[in-house]
């Protein structure tokens, strides 16, 4: 899910990352959009990356990857074939993400995803929790008088 306090900084990624690539890319894209780029970016942000570096997970925000991916399928994939590999991958990771945050399955929990620390310690509470009963006092005779006598007085 892209959070819109983090676009001016993806922009600013996504500007420097084409301005790396070179004027060849820069001119597929509609100078609209890469206005748009230019525009609503952070300007106190600016990464430098270079030429032959190869891109990391911690070099782009998330919602820089997929500005840059909708960039890569729009204007920069030429081969009919590979764009809908990528089109179908795009589809796959977004039913993925959709199945794993869907709300019937939100709230259950996936055994082999807990810690097996956790699980010890939350079988050691369900133990504990059968053993335990509610006690359950009976006030006396004369505890009931003496109340009767104060509510009365």
């Amino acid at each position: 899910m892209i959070n819109t306090v983090k676009i001016p900084r993806a922009y600013s990624e996504v500007y420097s990352f084409i301005n790396t690539l070179g004027t060849e890319y820069i001119e597929k894209i509609p100078s609209k959009i890469y206005n748009t780029i230019k525009d609503n970016r952070d300007k106190e942000y600016n990464p430098i990356y270079q030429k032959n570096q190869t891109i990391k997970e911690e070099m782009l925000s998330y919602e820089a990857l997929c500005l840059i991916s909708a960039l890569n399928l729009q204007y920069w994939c030429n081969d009919p074939e590979e764009k809908n590999i990528l089109k179908k991958k795009y589809v796959d990771n977004t039913k993925k993400e959709q199945e794993t945050y869907s709300y019937d399955n939100l709230f259950k929990t996936n055994q082999s995803k807990i810690q097996p620390n956790i699980s010890e310690n939350i079988s050691n509470e369900s133990d504990e929790s059968k053993h335990t009963q509610m006690i359950e006092y009976k006030e006396s005779i004369f505890t009931k008088i003496k109340n009767w006598f104060k509510r009365t007085f």
